[in-house]
This record gives structure tokens, sequence and C-alpha cells, in this order.
């Protein structure tokens, strides 16, 4: 494909924007799935605190996107998310991240 086509970039009026609270990535021979999550907390009464007293008692991990990758478009993602992040740090200082316990399974999935 030539490369002087111009590309037109155009968003659904009703297109949803999310924050990814938590992501989840899992493989196969076949390509990668991006597993995007809302975190809800389901909570109960604990009348022993409190007469309205709301004690957490699950979080709810709801799917709100599933983005498929073949392996070469992840090699290309993985690629510009360095970019960027590269970028993002020596304008605006190293991101530091929290100690994350290691992974005790051998699974393919990743929480993040």
């Amino acid at each position: 494909m030539s490369s002087n086509i111009p590309i037109k970039v155009e968003r659904k009026e009703n297109m949803e924007s999310y924050y990814a609270e938590s992501i989840q990535m899992v493989h196969s021979i076949t390509g990668f799935k991006l597993i995007i999550f809302h975190d809800k907390a389901e909570y109960a009464l604990d009348p022993s605190v409190g007469a309205s007293a709301l004690i957490p008692r699950s979080i709810v991990k709801e799917i709100t996107a599933e983005v498929n990758f073949s392996p070469q478009q992840l090699k290309i993602l993985f690629k510009v998310l360095g970019d960027q992040l590269k970028a993002y740090e020596s304008r605006f200082g190293t991101i530091s991240l929290p100690e994350q316990s290691a992974k005790t399974d051998n699974s393919s999935a990743s929480f993040i």
C-alpha cells in the first residue's frame, strides 16, 4: 500500500472511554488478548460495627473491553509504548512502580 494515501481518523459519537483500573494479558500460539477491567466492591452490612456499616465482601472485576492482537501487532505496540514511555519520562521524570509479589503459577495470564 502506498504511503501517500492520507489516513482519516474518526471518532464514533457514542464511543465509550474507559480507565483501565486493572488489566490482564493472556496469550496462546495464535495471539494475545488484553482484557480491561473496571473494579467494583460488593459490600455486606455489619451490624456489629454499626447499623449501616458496610464491609467490603469482595471485589468484582467487570470486563469493559477485550482487545486481540496478532504477535506482530503486539510487538509493534510494545515498541510504540516503549517509545512513548521514554518520551514521557524524559519530559516528566521516572515513573516509579509499587512492589509486586512474585508469580507462583505457570499460567500464561498476568494481572496488573
